[in-house]
């Protein structure tokens, strides 16, 4: 295997230039999508081992590669439809202190804005940066 060492990427133009770091740092580390229903199941994934379904509404992913720290950014959305979010996005699941992020999973919960408590969705996808 070869490795190749720069000090900047360019465009063939010559502009849009970017250092290794900034690649590394602005890419995203992990990212999900899965079927929350039934039998969780993923469709499509970067450094995703596995998912782990803790219950109604509770997901646990689990990191193929660890992060450097548990101080990433998250995002994610679900919904039963395609396109169609029910709620504004994730809740980490249990409070800091009994379920924070960790380097090599990250656990959240979903309930819905028109739903009373948590409930599995069929759409889930999760997008994680941070430090690798």
């Amino acid at each position: 295997m070869s490795t190749l060492k720069v000090d900047t990427i360019q465009n063939v133009a010559g502009g849009s230039a970017s250092t290794p770091l900034q690649l590394e740092q602005g890419r995203a580390k992990v990212w999900v999508n899965f079927n929350g229903t039934g039998v969780v199941a993923i469709r499509d994934s970067y450094n995703v081992s596995s998912i782990t379904d803790n219950g109604t509404g509770d997901y646990t992913v689990n990191f193929t590669t660890a992060l450097n720290n548990a101080n990433y950014s998250f995002s994610g959305a679900y919904s039963n439809n395609v396109g169609v979010v029910a709620s504004g996005g994730l809740n980490v699941a249990g409070s800091a202190a009994s379920s924070p992020p960790t380097t090599t999973a990250f656990r959240f919960t979903t309930s819905g804005a028109y739903t009373s408590g948590s409930y599995d969705p069929t759409y889930v996808s999760v997008v994680i940066f941070g430090d690798q």
